[in-house]
């Protein structure tokens, strides 16, 4: 039992000991949750984990000697409506018939079977690929996923979640695509079956200034090196899925949260897959990463960036969309080394000065000149003031946000270690520009 609980309809923290729950807003809700339970809406606060999974089970309210508490529901899915039956059903034939189509064989579990080895269609492809497809469209509880993914696996089969709602449960607990149709009538031809989400692909992205992120691995500044992101493949229909994951152009991998929270599965081409982990074991759902390509330990508070900011912990992991649609940083598993411009220091006098310092400082110097020219192909003042010419909003905006780009160059340079280190600022500050501008290094 717990006092503290996560309302996810309302991305609010209630406080049963409080008689408005902490949200003298909503007056009512203490009586419509009460007694009224529905799966995937309450979440324990606590983060409370089970093989690596936050929060394994849904939270309901129960009021014992008068006072309500939350406790945790670890079992107990919500049946499907008679139009997610239809649309269950409709989604079944379309992947055996797509199966069936390619050459692959196909079995399908019958319409009244039920039970805790009960697949919705099982799929055999090329070279002894078995996949399982589950066709999850009600919400489900966690602990329930877990434990029908064991069971697909030890019948050597490999789960695939097809999912129709950026929040399912199933997301990230096991291997998952996510469709966006939400009517049997919509099930039609490929083009209306697009996938959202559940497919990734490896970009290595380089850490130099024109990258407006801060190095993942430093924490600050840029690298010069190139860092793995897992980025959303766009442009897939469902059919391509069932297509590319029985011939096994589409190969399942799993990526662990550094801080051993809930990690992420994905499906990855094999050529993908392979360059990722440079010959290391895949990763096991359930083991957290401990330590990064290099042997080095990961950093034990890990903060997460979304739409809404940073935050930090299991509020983070509660308030985000299970598929969120963001790339996924994977730079603690694999980096590249950054060029010599950004290793190697620059020395000039008594200075000796960070490549990366001096890259930045060069980015700048190309960010103020940029800014001018944008300025020079503004009208001129006496213009203006004529009613001869204005500065169109475009105009406004390009300067906006190139200034702001200086700006945020200008931030980095100054927040740089390297500062702290220097008596003479200005000194130094001449040193840097002079350094910038020339290719003299130790």
């Amino acid at each position: 039992m717990t006092y503290s609980v996560w309302h996810r309809g309302l991305g609010i923290t209630l406080d049963l000991t409080e008689a408005d729950l902490g949200h003298p807003e909503y007056p009512r809700l203490l009586d419509e949750i009460y007694g009224n339970y529905q799966p995937d809406l309450l979440y324990c606060l606590e983060a409370h984990e089970a093989e690596g999974f936050i929060c394994p089970g849904f939270m309901a309210i129960r009021k014992v000697n008068g006072r309500p508490h939350a406790m945790h529901v670890a079992k107990g899915e919500r049946p499907e409506t008679q139009a997610e039956t239809d649309l269950h059903k409709a989604l079944g034939e379309y992947t055996a018939k797509v199966a069936t189509g390619e050459g692959f064989r196909v079995s399908r579990s019958e319409g009244g079977e039920s039970g805790k080895g009960r697949v919705d269609v099982t799929v055999e492809g090329a070279d002894d690929r078995r996949l399982a497809y589950e066709i999850q469209l009600a919400a489900i509880a966690g602990g329930s996923v877990d434990e029908r993914t064991r069971l697909a696996r030890r019948a050597g089969l490999t789960p695939l979640w097809l999912v129709n709602n950026e929040n399912a449960i199933p997301i990230d607990r096991a291997p998952w695509a996510r469709l966006n149709v939400q009517s049997w009538r919509d099930v039609t031809d490929r083009t209306a079956l697009p996938v959202r989400g559940g497919v990734k692909q490896l970009n290595m992205s380089r850490c130099d200034w024109s990258n407006p992120v801060p190095c993942p691995q430093q924490g600050a500044g840029r690298c010069g090196g190139r860092h793995a992101l897992w980025e959303p493949v766009r442009g897939l229909y469902y059919d391509d899925v069932i297509r590319s994951t029985a011939s096994g152009q589409l190969v399942s991998l799993y990526l662990p949260h550094p801080a051993g929270r809930r990690g992420w599965h994905m499906w990855v081409t094999p050529t993908d897959k392979e360059e990722f982990l440079e010959g290391r074991p895949e990763p096991l759902p359930g083991v957290p990463a401990q330590r990064r390509a290099s042997g080095t330990d990961v950093r034990p508070e890990v903060w997460e960036t979304g739409r809404d900011g940073v935050r930090p912990g299991a509020a983070a992991e509660l308030a985000r969309a299970r598929d969120d649609g963001l790339p996924i940083d994977a730079s603690l598993w694999h980096t590249e080394p950054g060029a010599s411009e950004f290793s190697r220091p620059f020395t000039v006098g008594e200075f000796v000065i960070p490549g990366d310092l001096v890259a930045a400082r060069r980015t700048f110097t190309r960010a103020l000149e940029h800014c001018a020219d944008i300025v020079s192909h503004l009208p001129s003042g006496a213009d203006i003031a004529a009613g001869r010419a204005e500065i169109t909003g475009e105009q406004r905006e390009r300067l906006a946000d190139a200034r702001g780009r200086c700006r945020r160059l200008a931030e980095e340079m100054h927040a740089h270690p390297w500062w702290g280190t220097v008596g003479n600022r200005p000194a130094a500050r001449e040193a840097l520009t002079y350094a910038a501008t020339h290719d003299t290094m130790t």
